[in-house]
């Protein structure tokens, strides 16, 4: 019996830190990370493992899953579309063949409008889980975090993880998060 692939796609705008969770996510380096920004401009995708799905003994299920790192889909400071053509295409085609979002906010400089609008998008038509992840709260108080974090689960609609990609911080429960998903229903 063939496995099913399980697809997570990471989308967040430049620079959010996308290619730093995957490689937090992996412990060790899979995507190339800089600072600056619009490094990845093709998906990246990476095997991570086959894990068991279900309850089931005698015959038991398992998935493949494969995580996709996305480009930027936005320039922050103007909120408009930095890919064009092929690439453009390609990332949406990775993104409507996922089967999970992991929708990344850079901590620093919060949700965007446009981002906003894709994540409802991502959300209600097409029916996508997405787990919503604050990149980068190591650069934050705690007062911000939680303004932030109640901002965005405000806006959004959608509970918010608190993670740093640098200092590991978060990593462990985004991981538990997707691991509970595949595992109840993916």
């Amino acid at each position: 019996m063939e496995n099913k692939i399980f697809k997570i796609a990471i989308l967040g705008p430049e620079n959010a830190g996308k290619s730093s969770i995957m490689n937090a996510l992996f412990g060790k380096y899979v995507s190339l990370v800089s600072e600056v920004g619009g490094t990845t401009k093709m998906p990246v995708k990476r095997y991570w493992g086959k894990l068991k799905v279900g309850r089931e003994k005698k015959q038991p299920k398992f998935v493949d899953v494969v995580f996709v790192d996305l480009g930027g889909l936005y320039v922050r400071e103007k909120q408009s579309p930095i890919m064009v053509g092929s690439v453009l295409e390609q990332t949406y085609k990775e993104i409507d063949d996922a089967d999970m979002i992991i929708h990344v906010i850079d901590g620093k400089e919060g949700l965007s409008k446009s981002f906003e609008r894709l994540h409802h998008l991502l959300k209600f038509r097409y029916r996508k889980p997405i787990i919503v992840v604050i990149n980068k709260c190591d650069l934050i108080n705690g007062d911000e975090r939680r303004q932030l974090k109640n901002y965005v689960e405000y806006r959004l609609n959608n509970r918010a993880l608190l993670v740093s990609a640098l200092t590991r911080e978060g990593i462990d429960d985004l991981m538990e998060a997707i691991l509970k998903y595949i595992k109840e229903g993916g």
